[in-house]
């Protein structure tokens, strides 16, 4: 198993974790109930392990692949393969395989971890824009039977920054959204 620490490899450009732990702000609404990760996540070192990893200065690309797992706080992201694509020593979009890849993460002021999955996530820091695909689901809480929100769709889409969620397509079909959510219990009247 290929274990990487918080510090860059050689020849890497030192600024390429420091971008991919901007995938920690995305996780903050993979549910849609108004949620924010933990704060200090991002302040935390990124640790990253895989069965391989390759970097190609060249093309600017890292990909680990086997078992991928990268934690930073209380951010966990596993897949199958994890590929950081990089611009001028900062990486601009982030892409995570699996069957599916599982995104976890606590939200500031305790309450239920937010959950993401799908057969891929794609992360563009850049514009702060977190994408679900094949197979998507966001829920929060342990198990999304139990969920007090769970969306089920082909495409999920979240905007960090603007605090945009969106699901489906104007389209019917494999991108149709699937949204249950159950009432909170009433307390009974005295």
């Amino acid at each position: 198993m290929c274990k990487s620490n918080p510090r860059p490899l050689p020849r890497l450009p030192a600024r390429w974790p420091l971008a991919s732990l901007l995938l920690a702000a995305a996780v903050a609404a993979l549910a849609p109930a108004p949620a924010r990760a933990l704060s200090s996540d991002s302040k935390q070192p990124m640790f990253i392990e895989s069965d391989a990893v390759v970097f190609d200065e060249n093309k600017g690309e890292t990909v680990y692949t086997g078992n991928v797992t990268a934690r930073q706080g209380s951010l966990e992201v596993k897949g199958d393969k994890m590929i950081v694509n990089q611009q001028k020593g900062e990486a601009d979009q982030i892409i995570i395989y699996g069957n599916p890849a599982r995104l976890k993460q606590t939200p500031d002021g305790g309450g239920p971890d937010n959950h993401g999955i799908g057969k891929r996530a794609d992360y563009f820091p850049d514009s702060g824009i977190l994408i679900l695909n094949g197979d998507a689901m966001t829920w929060e809480g342990p198990d999304p039977d139990s969920s007090e929100h769970t969306v089920k769709s082909d495409h999920i889409e979240y905007d960090t920054r603007n605090a945009i969620y969106k699901a489906g397509s104007s389209r019917s079909g494999s991108r149709r959204v699937h949204v249950r959510i159950i009432p909170k219990e009433e307390k009974p009247s005295e």
